[in-house]
């Protein structure tokens, strides 16, 4: 009876473990997917677009700070990974958005996320990551949005959330975009 049990409870492990290991795969398949469409911008809702975009439509700058390290004490920080993330709160119109540009604390600019604008379909949301080795930014970093509409419209959704996972410690920040201009 005993050996019965250790042979039922090893292929009840087997069967669960066989099926954690198919799970995994597929979400690692899935995980693939995601960062080379990340890698290429090439989703469905968030496309390229050769319209321009003159003055005719309705143009918003954003300002979102963001922080890539913040000081625990006079010579000690911790890093932080950013993620902005940039969400077309309409139900019915596109957003076009122009650029989505990354600044350091000198007030330079780091790194253009987009080489043309891109239409971001209804209720749709795109994000932007800054890994946390990537201290280019500095303490004062920030993103600036330049975004637009052919009618007004409403205003999207831009934010940034900051992260660090050390150990058992959780560091996160949320920061909301500023309309500037």
């Amino acid at each position: 009876m005993n050996n019965l049990f250790k042979i039922l409870y090893c292929s009840a492990f087997i069967i669960l473990f066989y099926g954690c290991d198919n799970d995994f795969r597929e979400q690692n398949e899935e995980y693939k997917q995601e960062i080379l469409k990340r890698k290429t911008n090439s989703f469905e809702y968030f496309k390229s677009t050769d319209e321009k975009i003159d003055n005719t439509f309705d143009r918003k700058k954003f300002y979102v700070p963001v922080y890539s390290h913040l000081y625990i004490s006079e010579n000690n920080y911790t890093r932080l990974s950013i993620s902005l993330s940039i969400r077309n709160s309409d139900e019915v119109k596109d957003l076009f958005i122009e650029s989505v540009d990354y600044y350091n604390t000198q007030g330079q600019l780091v790194k253009k996320y987009l080489s043309q604008p891109h239409i971001l379909k209804p209720m749709a949301s795109i994000d932007y990551f800054v890994s946390l080795e990537d201290m280019s930014g500095g303490h004062g970093a920030k993103f600036l949005v330049n975004v637009a509409s052919k009618d007004k419209t409403t205003l999207p959704i831009i934010q940034a959330v900051m992260l660090n996972k050390s150990g058992s410690s959780n560091l996160c920040l949320l920061t909301d975009a500023y309309l500037i201009k």
